[in-house]
């Protein structure tokens, strides 16, 4: 059986992880196109900057939830098994304002705050807030276990994984999708394309998606503890603002607040 020649647009954890789930199939021949990899800082490049973090936003019943559901397992087992990947466990809290409910926050996160989401069978540890473990300003609240994601780490080993499933890696800029056709290393035609430039599609020759819309984030890095990794479901500063504080493994935490834009 002939080799199916792939080209991966992209190199952010959406374009890595796609490569490195592709690599444990027979038959594929993966090389990853971009014009940032990891260990660049740029501002196209958004995985380096990521949080990151699991927080199950997707309504019930929804494609995405699914998405969410699978991404559990995943992470979860990272976690467990590699530590060594920078994804860890983290005691998590989120916290419901009622006043956010028809706030552009309230439409985004409504399920993660409601008393009884989808999501409560998925993630372990999962109960509701007492009153007295709710912060002032709030009336209701969610704790579980979840993982946060240090990208600094998680990027590079994400590379190395690939790297060592045999996927080539080739810094390239493309103005047209089309021209990943002739990206793949073996210099003959690709077989397989697939597109995952973020926020980048919206100004890629051949698919100029004008539905991708950025998030805004401002973070501050400390020297702290943080014994939760806390959101909460909206701020009074802004209709489309939220604040969330985690904590990576190296024991720097970090305060964000995030907004919907406009590109």
């Amino acid at each position: 059986m002939a080799e199916i020649r792939v080209v991966v647009v992209g190199a952010g954890v959406a374009g890595l992880t796609t490569a490195l789930l592709l690599s444990k199939q027979s038959g594929y021949s993966i090389t990853v196109a971009a014009k940032h990899m990891p260990g660049d800082y740029d501002i196209e490049y958004a995985s380096p900057w990521a949080g990151a973090n699991y927080l199950p936003v997707s309504k019930a019943g929804t494609a995405a939830a699914d998405w969410d559901r699978i991404t559990w397992i995943e992470l979860e087992r990272l976690a467990r098994l590699y530590p060594e990947a920078g994804v860890h466990f983290r005691r998590t809290a989120v916290y419901n304002r009622s006043k956010d409910a028809n706030a552009a926050t309230g439409d985004w996160l409504g399920e993660l705050v409601r008393p009884d989401p989808w999501y409560k069978d998925v993630v372990p540890d999962f109960r509701n807030l007492t009153k007295d473990e709710v912060p002032p300003g709030h009336e209701t609240g969610n704790t579980f276990t979840s993982v946060c994601i240090n990208t600094a780490i998680y990027l590079p080993w994400l590379t190395s994984e690939c790297l060592k499933a045999g996927v080539v890696f080739r810094r390239q800029v493309l103005g047209h999708i089309s021209e990943a056709a002739n990206a793949h290393h073996s210099g003959k035609k690709a077989d397989v394309i697939v597109n995952c430039t973020g926020l980048s599609a919206g100004k890629l020759g051949g698919v100029m998606d004008e539905k991708v819309t950025p998030a805004r984030g401002q973070t501050v890095l400390v020297r702290n503890e943080a014994d939760v990794m806390a959101s909460n479901s909206g701020t009074d500063d802004g209709d489309d603002e939220v604040c969330y504080i985690m904590q990576r493994a190296a024991g720097k935490a970090s305060k964000n607040r995030n907004r919907q834009c406009k590109l």
